[in-house]
């Protein structure tokens, strides 16, 4: 009954909380308490906890030590109880220790005398004490609930007296300010302030008849929205007016909410300026204090309560903490102050740690609500007689409840104790633990019994083991495979994966495949159609495998049928690297046969006409030869390249390193490669740094890798490109940087990636512009890394390219190149 009406009222309902009245009557079910008697509590109930355990581990056994826990846990979360959703989760706890413990007790008296004895004990005993802790509790709480809303509505009532006499005030301020403020403007805001004293927020305004309302100062002068919101304001309207309901000279006392961010409420005085008699006024001398969080500070008499006024539900003036502020905002809103609060005020019991609040109207012109009133006091007073009782109550009740309940178990221990380990150990092997034992050694049938039962779980337990042992084996097997492996059963769905198909169909974890349907895991398709999943007599085929994201795999493809037709299993192999080395070994003849034929062409054509035409003019016949020479000179670089990345991938290279002048190495190979493309002989630039120490390098093998960078840019930029050979000390001035810069198209981004692989070119199709086998700069890399060069490229489309390579400092200089 306590839980369903703890939900239906708050819960489960979905009606906002309202204030209910001190008088209502109902239960009081106490949930919060200090953390000391919490944790006493919660001792106490698992005391209990362990009780029941030791006395019995069966069905009801195991319900009561439950049952107990969660009382003991909701005794111990009691000091969360303070708020709302920690209450409704104690009760929550609390309730469903009870019906655990009802169902325990309902248990035990079906199963024995005993049970309905102990279940008859514990049944009335919980009456008890839920009757007790219901009753008083809620005598305590409606009497302190009636006291601190009287004690409350007196104070703030008080308060709102205070309110009247600071407006008689103003009134009587305003009556001597007035002249001054008429006759003088610029001095109104001083002599509103003196009248006032000291730390009183002071304000004055003109408002004329027609015009813009002016500000006269103040210690809290009004801004312009504060102005024009106050002078379109109904009192100030009726100040202005004139007729039988005119204003008298004295002025219109009143209270108006000020607009602003936050808003805020003051006391004001409106006193028309008209001349004799009932005329309109021509404008409103307003003269008011701001009631802010330094006047309610000056409330002496609010000692021991939070004195604070509300706008829409917001504090805009209080003498209490942010944290005690944002509370009252809180309860303000759940109580519904902002549009319904009665004249007589009120009163929103403590809760948690929530105040006692009793709200008041603050009533403006035409007694229109302005703003609200709350007079709070803290929890821990409204409610400290009522926890304590409560508490003192809860303890006692539960204590009892532990100790009968321990008393009744340790009574049926002994008769029940080698069934209930017998039962206990048979649960533990259902639920797979094959190791435990019933430890009964006695010599009646029970005793029998568990040592069979000990004999039988130990044979399970080793043949378990034996299981276990080969499907660890066989689960290491089909991880370490590099070949996909599916297993279905006879309905087609996945029974088991390993990680290499899980890769290709491009999932993750095993539980997005088991279970499902094999074409819903993973997607295999020959010649596009879905592979069928008929295993009799199908060879080993090629097929694509489609992941969810990404592209398509190539695989091969084989399926198996599993003994006794109980499913199939798929094996796939990933062929992407077979097919890519078919691809680039077909590429590389392709390149290969092109680079040879190129120059073999003109070889054969000139030296067919050479051998069939003795009689030509000499300068032809040198003609002739000399492109045959020079075509043959191309298939020999080609060969040469062939031959020496060979060497570089078989570890055949010896590199023999010796002092070497940068100057002397560009101008070797600047002077070879004038003479191997004549055509490009004034493209060719030298720029050496001057006093550039030796370098320590073999100067064969460096001098093969320069030509590979000078080749490249030769082919790759048109003529009249420059193309210079550089040498300067490399940035931080320990290596000396060799760099071959060109002035061309220069390389994208994307096309770095496979710059330095073997066999691939920017532009790698069978109607390229440039030539090559696509070894050059793989070269160069390769021979970098075995000398421990760094190799550097800086490129930008457009503007040209740069390949560096950063050579070691010689420690001794470079033998000086004898004079001719």
């Amino acid at each position: 009954l306590l839980v369903a009406a703890g939900l239906e009222a708050g819960g489960l309902s979905r009606r906002r909380r309202v204030a209910v009245p001190v008088a209502a009557p109902g239960v009081v079910v106490p949930l919060a308490a200090a953390p000391a008697p919490a944790a006493l509590a919660a001792l106490a109930g698992l005391v209990g906890v362990a009780a029941a355990l030791r006395s019995r581990r069966d069905l009801p056994g195991l319900l009561l030590a439950g049952g107990l826990l969660l009382v003991a846990a909701a005794a111990g979360a009691a000091p969360l109880a303070d708020t709302a959703d920690g209450a409704l989760a104690v009760l929550l706890v609390r309730g469903a220790g009870a019906v655990v413990l009802l169902t325990a007790l309902v248990v035990l008296a079906r199963g024995s005398l005993l049970g309905k004895v102990v279940a008859a004990i514990l049944a009335g005993v919980l009456l008890m004490a839920t009757a007790a802790v219901g009753v008083v509790g809620t005598v305590v709480a409606n009497a302190a609930d009636r006291e601190q809303a009287s004690l409350l509505s007196d104070a703030a009532q008080g308060r709102l007296d205070l309110l009247q006499q600071n407006l008689d005030s103003i009134q009587n301020s305003a009556r001597f300010a007035a002249p001054t403020c008429v006759e003088t403007p610029a001095t109104c805001g001083r002599v509103v302030d003196e009248l006032a004293g000291s730390g009183v927020q002071t304000f004055a305004a003109r408002v004329p008849a027609s015009g813009k309302p002016v500000s006269l100062g103040g210690r809290a002068a009004l801004g312009q929205a504060e102005l024009f919101a106050l002078a379109g304001g109904p009192a100030v309207q009726r100040a202005l007016a004139g007729g039988a309901n005119a204003v008298r000279s004295s002025g219109l006392p009143t209270r108006v909410r000020l607009v602003g961010e936050p808003p805020s409420i003051a006391n004001v005085v409106l006193v028309p300026q008209r001349p004799p008699g009932t005329a309109p006024a021509s404008s409103v001398l307003v003269i008011g204090v701001r009631l802010d969080d330094r006047y309610v500070g000056r409330d002496s008499e609010a000692s021991g309560f939070g004195f604070s006024l509300l706008v829409d539900g917001q504090v805009v003036a209080s003498n209490r903490s942010a944290n005690e502020r944002a509370a009252i905002e809180r309860i303000a809103a759940s109580a519904r102050v902002t549009s319904d609060v009665p004249f007589g005020g009120r009163t929103v019991p403590a809760e948690g740690t929530d105040p006692t609040v009793h709200f008041r109207p603050v009533l403006g012109f035409d007694d229109t609500p302005v703003g609200t009133l709350a007079l709070s006091r803290d929890a821990d007073i409204a409610l400290g007689s009522q926890r304590d009782a409560l508490r003192a109550l809860l303890l006692t009740a539960l204590a009892t409840t532990t100790l009968v309940g321990g008393l009744a178990l340790v009574l049926g221990r002994r008769t029940v104790d080698p069934l209930r380990r017998l039962t206990v150990a048979a649960s533990q092997v259902a639920a797979g633990d094959l190791t435990v034992t019933t430890g009964l050694s006695g010599r009646d049938e029970v005793g029998t019994l568990s040592r069979t039962f000990d004999a039988m779980t130990g044979s399970v337990a080793r043949l378990t083991g034996d299981l276990r042992a080969s499907a660890d084996r066989l689960e290491t097997v089909m991880s370490s495979m590099t070949d996909g492996l599916v297993a279905t059963d006879a309905d087609g769905r996945v029974t088991s994966i390993n990680r290499a198909a899980l890769g290709m169909a491009g999932l993750e974890d095993p539980a997005g495949a088991l279970g499902y349907e094999l074409s819903a895991v993973i997607d295999v398709r020959v010649d596009g159609e879905p592979l069928p999943l008929d295993a009799r007599g199908r060879p080993e085929v090629d097929a694509e495998v489609h992941p969810l994201d990404g592209d398509p795999v190539p695989v091969r493809a084989a399926l198996a049928p599993l003994d006794g037709g109980e499913g199939v299993v798929l094996v796939l192999r990933d062929t992407t690297r077979e097919r890519e080395v078919e691809r680039m070994k077909t590429e590389f003849l392709s390149n290969v046969s092109h680079e040879l034929r190129t120059p073999l062409t003109p070889i054969r054509g000139y030296a067919d006409i050479l051998a069939t035409r003795p009689g030509l003019p000499p300068d032809k016949v040198a003609t002739f030869a000399g492109t045959i020479l020079a075509e043959s000179l191309k298939m020999n670089r080609v060969v040469d390249l062939l031959v020496d990345v060979a060497a570089i991938e078989a570890g055949r290279v010896t590199v023999e390193p010796r002092p070497v002048s940068p100057g002397e190495l560009v101008d070797g190979r600047l002077a070879a490669w004038r003479e191997r493309a004549p055509e490009r002989a004034k493209d060719l630039r030298r720029r050496v740094a001057g006093r550039l120490p030796a370098v320590h390098v073999d100067p064969t093998w460096l001098g093969k890798a320069i030509d590979e960078l000078v080749d490249n840019a030769v082919k790759y930029t048109p003529a009249g490109t420059p193309i210079t050979l550089a040498a300067a000390l490399a940035p931080g001035g320990d290596r000396v940087r060799l760099a071959v810069r060109d002035a061309g198209p220069g390389i994208a981004a994307a096309d770095r990636e496979t710059l330095f692989v073997s066999f691939e070119q920017v532009d790698g199709s069978a109607t390229r512009r440039v030539g090559g086998l696509g070894l050059g700069l793989s070269f160069v890399r390769r021979l970098a890394e075995d000398a421990g060069f760094p190799l550097n490229v800086a490129s930008e489309v457009g503007k040209g390219s740069e390949f560096s390579l950063d050579l070691p400092i010689s420690e001794v200089p470079a033998p000086k190149r004898p004079r001719r």
